[in-house]
Formats: structure tokens, C-alpha cells, sequence
């Protein structure tokens, strides 16, 4: 019998692997910390009908009764055949084993009182669970980096992950069917995503025949199951002009496409394409693969979005462009069955596309331009002022350094308080998360340099630092440090 396969997964992964048949998502850890891709995995998972749980990473010094809370804030309601389960893992935390044994169980029966129709189990260790009690809540996931499917312990088990490499990678005991059965699952549906209750129009677009297109040479293959949207962007010099020249620089592009000697393009390689002004070009257009994600299984995933915009020359999107951008993304999960997923044309292919400038829109969940006109406060400008000076630290910086940042950025970026954030930067979260998209661009290289930070350093956190302290400087913030030496 074929034991069923599938991944747990956190933010450290930007998607779910296309032949999982069960996913697990890291949710939460301890009493406040969030996942900012998890509500997107969820969604993804549940749009391919594969079975889906829910995890929480628990700080056994911490009171159970806020760690449950929180977890169960994050994840909301939860279908009948979903999983709930508890990562314990006390390595390093201040606590003795019985205690840390005690909060599990507490932890367990709490959110089994919550969910009582739901199945909720223990993640663990082969080592801790030789150090714990045998109370696994309904199920035992055991971590033993042995042959799939033979763990190195007594007790019975339901799932085991049996890697790390290049992926946490798990099975079930038994078959997908079973499974879903035992979990409680429905059968995955058998079409694509339900059409919307609501009818939505999308803004009018540019036809081929109004641009100008010329025919595809072959025929285009057809898209299912697209996962969503990738965005692009030029990878070429390209300046902003008069809108009466966007047709003539689409027409070219088609032309270098069709003509490309390696690829053999039968046609303009993306989907669609939107220009400064905020127009969008119908590309290959709905239900159909477009030639521009890296090879035909990318392809086969994700829809692609091109935005006119250059590897220098005009490198920032403009407001009429992001709208234009986000018209499109929502046409095609409306009308063309693309999934929730909005990435980035690097996540998931070594390339620079589409720019730090539009990666970070997307990073930042793409949202509308109008959605980022909120004033700084005199709190908003101390507390980021205070983050990024006391958080770079004099020098010589270190990788360490530049991911901290990072790391607290993309916490606050995606609307929520960082590890470590108090209530007084709750509100700097929540502002970061409306306001990334104001300014953005070299003037935060200029200012990172200036902070004797090394370029490897810069170009690291740039991308997710920059919308922040682009609008910081904007607002007149002065943020210095120190460097070694100075």
C-alpha cells in the first residue's frame, strides 16, 4: 500500500508542493507570533481539495491558556477533516520536562474543547517523545529522519516526517483514502474552484486587435488548476513615456518573443501586460499557459502578469500601474479559475524579475495604492525610528544583523506585531501594513549606505526594509547608527 504523502510547511516555504497530498501549515508560535503566509497556504490548499492542518509552535514557559487563544484567533473556524496539531519541541526553553509536559497536555485538551470535531495531535521528536508522557491528543506525528514509514519508536503513529532535505517531508499510515476517511474529509471537488456568488466585472483591457497583436504561429496549451498569479516585469532598460507609445512597445515585445531562437514562442509570452498609465494589454489571455514562468511545470501553475517596467531606467511601478496590475489579478481569479496565490516571478525561479520595487508590492499582498495614504503618527515615526536604529547595530554588521531586520519588517509588512513587539508597536504593524507602497527605490540603498552597512548586507534587506524606511524618510525621520570606528 502506498502511504499517503505530503509536507509541513511555514513561511520559510513560499508554496505547497504540486504533488502533496496533505499539507500541514504552520499557523502560530507562542502567545503572539503569526505566520504571514499562512492564511495564503490554507487557502491554496483547500483550492486543490488536498487535506489540510493547522500548526502551533508552543513556549512552554509561557501560560497555555494565551498560547491556545492565539492559535485559536489565527486559525478561526475550522471544516470538519481539517487537523489541529501541537509542534512541541522545548529545546532550550527555561523549563523542566515535567513542566514542559504539562503545558503540552494542557495545550492538547484546551484545543480539543474548542474543536471537538476536529482531530488534534502531537508533532514531537523521536528524543522528546522518549522524554514526555504517552498523551499524544488523537494522534501521534513523530519527527525521525529514518526511511519513510519506519520511525524508531513503539507507540503508534499516524504521520512521520522522515526529511528535512530539500523540504520537511512527511507520510501518512496509510493511503490517502485513508486519510480522508479517518480524518474526516470530504472527497476533493471535482472541477475547479466554485464561481463567485457575486458577479465581478473586470475593468476594461486592451484587446489584441486594439494593440495590434499579430497571430500566434502554434497553438496554446490550456491552463487547469493554476495556483494563481505571477507578476513580471521587463528585466530591460525601459523608460516611461506617453501612453500613444505602450501599444508600439507591446507590439515589440511580441515581436522579440515570437523570434526568440531557444524558446520559440508562438506567441507574446505573458498572459497580460500593464503599462505606467495603468492599461492593461490582453497577452494570451484567459485559460491558457502563458511561455514566461522559467519551463512548463511553472507554467503550468501560475498565470503571468507583466508589468511595463524596467531593470533600470523606470524601476518603480507607478499608482495607475499597481491598479491596473491588481485589476488583473483579480480578473483572473474571478473569470479564469486562477487560485489565491500572488508571487513574484523569483519565487520559485532564479531570476532578479520582477525587481525589488514590484516584489515588494507583491510581498506585501498586493495591495491597492489607495489602501497606503495613512498619516504617521509621532508614535509610528519613534517606533520605527527606534527599531531600525536599535536593531542595526553598530558595526561591523553581520548577516545576523540584516535578518533581524528583515525578519521584523516582514512581521510588520504583512499586519502583524513581530516577535518581541509590544503593544506600543502594534499600531507601527498595523500603519507598515497600509503604507509600504508610498515610496520606494534607490533612496533606500542611498540610506542604508549611508549607514556603513555592507552592500551584501544592503541588497539583503532592502527589499523588505525599504517600503518602511523609504515612507520614514519621507516623513522626515532622521535614522542614523554608528559604524565600528566612527
Amino acid at each position: 500500500m502506498a502511504l499517503a504523502r505530503g509536507y509541513d510547511v511555514s513561511d520559510y516555504q513560499s508554496s505547497i508542493p504540486s504533488d502533496a497530498e496533505f499539507v500541514i501549515v504552520k499557523a502560530t508560535e507562542g502567545a503572539r507570533t503569526e505566520q504571514t503566509g499562512y492564511a495564503a497556504k490554507v487557502a491554496e490548499a483547500r483550492h486543490r481539495g488536498i487535506v489540510v492542518g493547522h500548526y502551533h509552535f508552543i513556549h512552554c514557559e509561557n501560560p497555555v491558556a494565551g498560547e491556545v487563544d492565539h492559535f485559536c484567533q489565527v486559525v478561526g473556524s475550522v471544516p470538519v477533516g481539517e487537523l489541529l496539531v501541537l509542534d512541541f519541541e522545548p529545546y532550550g526553553q527555561p523549563v523542566t520536562d515535567s513542566a514542559a509536559t504539562a503545558a503540552k497536555n494542557a495545550w492538547l485538551a484546551a484545543v480539543k474543547a474548542r474543536y471537538s470535531n476536529n482531530r488534534v495531535g502531537l508533532y514531537t521528536s523521536a528524543d522528546w517523545w522518549r522524554r514526555t508522557d504517552d498523551n499524544a491528543g488523537d494522534f501521534l506525528w513523530i519527527a525521525d529522519y529514518v526511511q519513510a514509514g519506519s520511525p524508531r519508536i513503539q507507540a503508534p503513529w499516524k504521520f512521520h516526517q522522515w526529511t528535512d532535505n530539500p523540504l520537511d517531508s512527511d507520510v501518512y499510515n496509510g493511503s490517502i483514502d485513508d486519510l480522508r476517511a479517518w480524518a474526516g474529509a470530504a472527497a476533493p471537488a471535482s472541477t475547479p474552484a466554485a464561481t463567485p456568488s457575486a458577479p465581478w466585472t473586470a475593468p476594461a483591457r486592451v484587446t489584441r486587435d486594439q494593440w495590434g497583436a499579430a497571430a500566434p504561429t502554434g497553438a496554446y496549451t490550456p491552463m487547469t488548476g493554476a495556483l494563481g498569479v505571477k507578476v513580471h516585469y521587463l528585466g530591460s532598460p525601459y523608460t516611461f513615456g506617453d501612453h500613444s507609445t505602450c501599444p508600439a512597445y507591446v507590439r515589440k515585445i511580441q515581436a522579440q518573443h515570437m523570434a526568440d531562437p531557444v524558446q520559440h514562442w508562438v506567441d507574446i509570452a505573458y498572459n497580460e501586460l500593464v503599462c505606467e498609465h495603468g492599461y492593461r494589454f490582453e497577452g494570451r489571455g484567459h485559460g491558457v499557459r502563458s511561455g514566461a514562468n522559467g519551463d512548463q511545470a511553472l507554467n503550468a501553475q501560475h498565470y503571468a502578469i507583466c508589468a511595463l517596467l524596467g531593470s533600470s531606467g523606470s524601476t518603480v511601478p507607478t499608482d495607475a500601474q499597481l491598479q491596473g496590475l491588481r485589476d488583473a489579478i483579480e480578473d483572473y481569479q474571478h473569470n479564469a479559475a486562477a487560485g489565491p496565490e500572488i508571487r513574484g516571478h523569483r519565487d520559485g525561479y532564479s531570476t532578479d524579475c520582477p525587481g525589488d520595487a514590484l516584489y515588494a508590492w507583491v510581498q506585501a499582498g498586493a495591495p491597492r495604492p489607495e489602501e497606503t495614504d495613512m498619516p504617521l503618527s509621532d508614535a509610528d515615526k519613534a517606533a520605527i525610528e527606534d527599531i531600525v536604529r536599535n536593531t542595526v547595530r553598530s558595526g561591523p554588521p553581520s548577516d545576523r544583523d540584516a535578518y533581524a531586520v528583515a525578519n521584523f519588517f516582514a512581521y510588520a509588512l504583512g499586519g502583524q506585531t513581530p516577535p518581541g513587539g509590544d503593544s506600543g508597536v502594534a499600531a507601527m504593524a498595523s500603519w507598515l501594513h497600509q503604507t509600504t507602497q508610498t515610496c520606494v527605490g534607490a533612496v533606500v540603498d542611498d540610506r542604508l549606505a549611508a549607514f556603513g552597512l555592507e552592500q551584501k548586507i544592503a541588497d539583503a534587506v532592502a527589499a523588505a526594509v525599504g517600503p518602511a524606511v523609504a515612507k520614514a524618510l519621507a516623513a522626515g525621520i532622521q535614522l542614523t547608527v554608528t559604524p565600528k570606528g566612527n
